[in-house]
This record gives structure tokens, sequence and C-alpha cells, in this order.
């Protein structure tokens, strides 16, 4: 009889700690599933966006001074002056922009006016020019070069300016472009012709940029005119210049897709509604304005005064009578 008893309570606290254990599992449970869940949804996004940055670009291509073989510059130089010449003040009748050896006219930043782009027909838009050459130290420490020429006519105005062949140099933090700059001047110009090659024409302000994957990018960047001289005259010191956009690249990188080139209007016979004229104005003789505006104010005010002056005489004038 006390050995039932005994074997009967061995057998009941045996089954009692099997049936404990069992409840705990069933209650807690659930909070590591969801704990899973969670961690899952929250950990996805950053785990799918991170080998986008790795696996779409070229792996392994450093930009470095043995390989900085590619790039371009992008730059509209002051769209108040291709305003000026490629749009006139009296529908730019013989005035032209070109673009030539390694230079091209694109359609970004195109002047337009009633909402047609290049209204007389010459292409304003900004200039891309090609990759020359390139001496690559470090983001901060580099001279990039790159090839072109834009030609400025404005033949009633007396000249022809050519800006060629800009280049970027940067180091301990101040980056400046530079250009050939000729400004030939026809007879009834105020000036001499000038020839400034190698001319600091713009002070920038470089953004803060590293090479990623082998390509180097300065976009949308600052620039102010050095002097007045740096561009024969046309503007003060200080004058505000479009920003450019630059890049620089390992030929193992992938660079950007050119921008489109210009598709310039039919002329339209449209008066000017605005000053075009360059806050330094290069003025045909030293009386007159560069626009003509003043002659042709002059020519009125001469025929005002001889009318009269002819209504004076008849108006003194009494025949005689006899």
């Amino acid at each position: 009889m006390s050995v039932s008893l005994v074997t009967g309570a061995m057998l009941l606290a045996v089954l009692t700690p099997t049936s404990t254990p069992v409840a705990t599992t069933t209650t807690t449970a659930p909070p590591p599933v969801r704990a899973v869940q969670e961690t899952t949804t929250t950990t996805t996004p950053v785990t799918t966006t991170a080998p986008v940055t790795t696996t779409t670009t070229a792996p392994g291509c450093d930009l470095t001074q043995a390989n900085a073989r590619k790039g371009d510059l992008v730059w509209g130089f002051k769209k108040s002056f291709r305003q000026y010449v490629g749009v006139g003040l009296a529908g730019a009748t013989g005035n032209s922009i070109t673009a030539t050896n390694g230079a091209t006219i694109t359609a970004l930043d195109e002047v337009v006016r009633d909402g047609v782009p290049n209204p007389a027909g010459i292409a304003t838009g900004a200039y891309r020019f090609t990759f020359d050459s390139a001496d690559y130290t470090s983001p901060t420490r580099f001279t990039s070069r790159y090839r072109g020429t834009v030609a400025f006519s404005y033949p009633a105005h007396f000249f022809t300016l050519l800006l060629s062949d800009p280049w970027v140099t940067t180091a301990n933090g101040t980056a400046t472009l530079h250009a050939d700059i000729e400004l030939k001047a026809t007879p009834g110009a105020p000036t001499q012709p000038t020839n400034l090659p190698d001319v600091a024409l713009a002070r920038l302000t470089p953004p803060a940029a590293a090479p990623v994957n082998g390509l180097l990018t300065w976009p949308d960047v600052p620039a102010a005119l050095t002097s007045s001289e740096a561009f024969a005259g046309f503007y003060q010191a200080g004058a505000p210049l479009d920003p450019l956009t630059m890049t620089l690249a390992a030929d193992c990188a992938t660079t950007p897709t050119a921008p489109p080139t210009a598709n310039p209007a039919v002329p339209t016979a449209t008066a000017p509604t605005e000053n075009l004229i360059p806050v330094a104005r290069f003025r045909p003789t030293p009386d007159l304005a560069s626009t003509g505006v003043d002659a042709e104010h002059g020519l009125w005010a001469g025929v005002v005064l001889l009318l009269a002056g002819l209504a004076l005489v008849l108006a003194a004038y009494r025949p005689r009578r006899t």
C-alpha cells in the first residue's frame, strides 16, 4: 500500500512539470514571430537600395591621373549676351552665333519669346565643349581642358567676339574658368581688336564633389566675371555669368548623355520688348549707344526742329500789299 502511494507521488511529480512548459511555450511563441516579421519589413528597403548603387555602375572604375580621358563642359556664358546677339534689337539682321572645332550649341536654356525659342532664327542655347585633356591629382586639385569655339557676330555694332577652348582649374579651395577671348573690331568700333589667350575669365564656386565610379561631376556651378577686360569690356567685374556643368571621367566610366542640339525656328519680325544691351555698353561711336536707338531718336529730333523752323519762317513771312 505504501509502495503504491510512493509510486503515485512520483508519477504526479513527473507529469506536473511537463504541463507547465507547454503553457509557457504557447504564450511566448507569438512575440518572436512578430519580431521577425517587423525586422523583415524595415530592413527590406535598405537591402534593396544598396545593391542598386553597386550593381548599376562599373565596378572597380576609379578616376586617376593616368585614366582621366573623358568629360565635357556645358556653359552658356551669359544668357543676356546670347539674347543681345541672337535676338538683337531690330530682328538681328546679319547677326550670328556659331559653334565650331568641338563646340556645339545645345537646346538648353534657349531664349524664348512668345513661346517660340530662338525667335530670330539664331540658335541661342548653351554651349557644349568636348573634352581635350586633363591633369588630375584629386577632386580638389586638377585641371581639365575642353575644346571648341563659339563666335558672336553683330555687324551693325562692329564686332565679332570669339570664346575658345575653356578650361577649369582648381586648387587650394579656389576654382577658375579660363578661355581664349578674341575681339575682332571693324572700322567704326570704339576700341581696338583684342586677343587674350588663356585669360582668367570667371571665378567659380566649386562644389564638395567626389568621383563616383570614375565620374566627377560639377553641376550648376556659380560663376562670376573676373574683370571687365577679361571679356573685352562688355561687362563689369563681378557680373554674374551663367552657371556651368562640368564632367571629368576615367576612360572606364560611363558619362551622361549629351544634351540635345539646337533647332532654330524660322525668323519672325517682332520688336524688342526689353533692354538687351550689356551693362558695359559697346558703343559704335563715343556719343551713341550701340543699339542705334539713340541715333534714331536724334534723327527724328532733327526732323522736328527743321519743321518747326520752317513753320516760324512761313509765319513771319507777309507778302507786301501793292
